[in-house]
C-alpha cells in the first residue's frame, strides 16, 4: 500500500478539529512533512489563531449541524484545493449514566462522531480512489475497543468509526489509497473538561501522541496507538477493560 510520504506536491490536508489539542499537533505533525494545511474548527476565534500559527487556511463550521460536513467539503473544493489527505479528528464526548446524559448531547456527539466522520470520508475517498492516490486518518480513541460504562456513547461512537475505517480501508487500497485508524488513549488536552470528566493522571501530551501518530500514518499502518502500555493493554480481556473504565469513570 503507497504511504502519503510521496505525495505531499499532489495537495493539501485537511485536518478537522484543529483549534488546539491533538487536532493542532496532528496538523503541526503535517506542516513539518511539507504539507499545505487546511484547519476546520467550530470557534471561529481559537481557530484563527490556529491558522496563522501554521500559517493554514481555515474553515469554520458546526459539525453537528445536518448537511455540515458536505458543505464542508463542498467549500473547500470551490476554494480550488484538492485534498490529498484527510484527517478527521473533530469529536465531542459525554459522561454519565446513559439515561443520564441529555438527549442533545448524544445526538450532537453522534453527530458528529459518526454521521460528519463517516460522510467526509465518503466524500474524500470518492474523490481519491478516483484519482489513485490520498491518504485518511480517523482518529478513534482506546475506547474502541471496548464497552464504555459512563462514558457510553462516546465510546460505542469511536467503536463503530473505528469499524468502519478497517472496512472502507480494504475496499480503498487496491486504489493507491491509504486509510489508519489512530486509537490514543487519554491526552493532556481540554477534552476531558468539555466531556464534563476529571482528566486521568498520567495522561500523554498531544505533540507526543501526534508525533507518533503521523510517523506510524505515514508508514500506513492499520492500527496506531501511542504509548506503550496503551498497545499492551489491548492483550487484557475486554471484560476486564470494561470493568477498569467503569471504575474510572464513575460518578462519586
Amino acid at each position: 500500500m503507497r504511504s502519503f510520504d510521496g505525495i505531499e506536491a499532489r495537495g493539501a490536508a485537511l485536518v478537522t478539529g484543529a483549534s488546539r489539542g491533538l487536532g493542532f499537533a496532528l496538523a503541526e505533525q503535517l506542516k513539518k512533512r511539507g504539507f499545505e494545511l487546511i484547519l476546520h474548527g467550530r470557534d471561529g476565534d481559537a481557530l484563527k489563531d490556529a491558522a496563522e500559527k501554521l500559517g493554514a487556511a481555515y474553515y469554520t463550521a458546526d459539525l453537528s449541524q445536518d448537511g455540515a460536513a458536505e458543505a464542508l467539503y463542498w467549500r473547500i473544493k470551490a476554494d480550488g484545493f484538492t485534498l490529498s489527505v484527510l484527517v478527521n479528528n473533530a469529536g465531542l464526548g459525554a459522561s454519565g449514566e446513559a439515561w443520564t446524559v441529555p438527549g442533545p448531547r448524544d445526538t450532537g456527539l453522534i453527530a458528529v462522531n459518526v454521521a460528519a466522520a463517516t460522510k467526509l470520508t465518503k466524500l474524500f475517498l470518492k474523490d481519491a480512489c478516483g484519482r489513485g492516490y490520498g491518504a485518511l486518518l480517523n482518529v478513534c480513541s482506546v475506547g474502541a475497543f471496548q464497552p464504555g460504562p459512563y462514558t457510553a456513547s462516546y465510546y460505542a461512537s469511536k467503536a463503530y468509526l473505528h469499524s468502519y475505517t478497517l472496512a472502507v480501508r480494504e475496499e480503498a487500497k487496491k486504489y493507491g489509497v491509504t486509510v489508519c485508524s489512530l486509537c490514543p488513549g487519554p491526552l493532556d488536552t481540554e477534552f476531558f473538561e468539555r466531556a464534563g470528566v476529571r482528566k486521568p493522571r498520567g495522561a500523554m501530551s498531544a505533540e507526543k501522541a501526534a508525533e507518533y501518530a503521523v510517523k506510524k500514518f505515514s508508514k500506513g499502518k492499520k492500527t496506531i496507538v501511542p504509548g506503550f502500555l496503551n498497545r499492551l493493554a489491548r492483550a487484557v480481556p475486554a471484560a476486564l477493560r470494561t470493568r477498569f473504565v467503569a471504575s474510572l469513570k464513575k460518578p462519586g
